[in-house]
């Protein structure tokens, strides 16, 4: 019995000791997420933005997919947000609760032929106190978060379509 015990005991060091450089080669990998589109880049050229809010999404598209390049495809996109308020009751109070959503109309054009288009939107929360200045900068801020996270869903939808030209 005691041999066997100590032959045990052996086994189970070896084994722990032998574990990590077994293991040490393998890697966890998301297959959906950040790590599998993080390498993505798309050749477009970009539409002079009209707005302050196109700018933001044409900074962030380039700044994720890659720097504009002549001869390549055109992104252009126009951005519309919409605010609300946020709950059913009427309390009377300092703050309110408020949310824009960004909705962003999108298409890649190519010598006249559409590659790629499409419509999607992402919502921001904000609060108001009644001040006109704050209220305002609340509002700008809301809808700049909101317009980069629909950039985010327009990068997604075009390494989706155009990833294979």
């Amino acid at each position: 019995m005691l041999k066997c015990s100590r032959a045990f005991r052996a086994a189970a060091l070896a084994l722990v000791l032998a574990a990590p450089l077994a293991l040490g080669g393998c890697t966890l990998t998301p297959v959906y997420g950040e790590a599998a589109v993080a390498g993505e880049a798309l050749t477009l050229s970009y539409a002079e933005p009209q707005t302050r809010l196109e700018q933001v999404l044409y900074q962030t598209l380039s700044a994720r997919l890659g720097r504009a390049e002549t001869g390549a495809p055109e992104f252009s996109a126009t951005v519309a947000t919409s605010a609300t308020r946020i709950g059913l009751s009427s309390v009377p109070g300092p703050v309110s609760d408020r949310q824009v959503v960004a909705t962003v109309t999108f298409s890649v054009v190519r010598d006249g032929t559409v590659l790629a288009s499409g419509r999607r939107s992402a919502t921001a929360g904000y609060q108001t106190t009644g001040q006109i200045v704050a209220d305002q900068a609340a509002l700008t801020g809301a809808e700049e978060q909101a317009t980069r996270a629909a950039a985010e869903t327009v990068r997604l939808a075009l390494i989706a379509a155009l990833a294979g030209q």
